[in-house]
């Protein structure tokens, strides 16, 4: 296993239990709120993915990883089986080729997260 693959699980292990999701650091309801939806990715799923066009740093892993623009245009995608996969499919830290870690994210976070993916829907990555 790759030195990425230990940072990957590593970033998400170390972001999630200091970062303040809900509070003032949220706007709106959160199961509702695209916005949300944003920060969330930006804080705890970019270490692996591109979320965003103007994301402050690129995914660290030395494998490509689906971005969120490309998830969002996937023919076959839903809210419904986004917030599926987002907490249901984990790494269980041995099995190859890894899949996604568990980013820990309460129903109505992985719900607002789903939203600002599908906002993405007909918006492409420019690189």
């Amino acid at each position: 296993m790759t030195a990425a693959r230990f940072t990957c699980m590593g970033a998400v292990a170390f972001v999630l239990p200091g970062v303040a999701l809900g509070g003032d650091a949220r706007a709106g309801n959160p199961g509702t709120d695209r916005s949300y939806g944003e920060h969330i990715a930006r804080i705890v799923c970019s270490a692996c993915h591109v979320v965003a066009q103007d994301q402050e740093f690129p995914p660290i892993l030395d494998w490509p990883t689906p971005s969120f623009f490309d998830v969002a245009n996937a023919p076959e995608v839903s809210s419904l089986n986004l917030q599926r996969f987002i907490t249901r499919t984990h790494w269980d830290g041995q099995k190859l080729p890894m899949t996604m870690p568990n980013p820990e994210l309460t129903p109505e976070q992985s719900q607002a997260v789903a939203k600002y993916i599908l906002s993405l829907r007909g918006r492409f990555l420019t690189r």
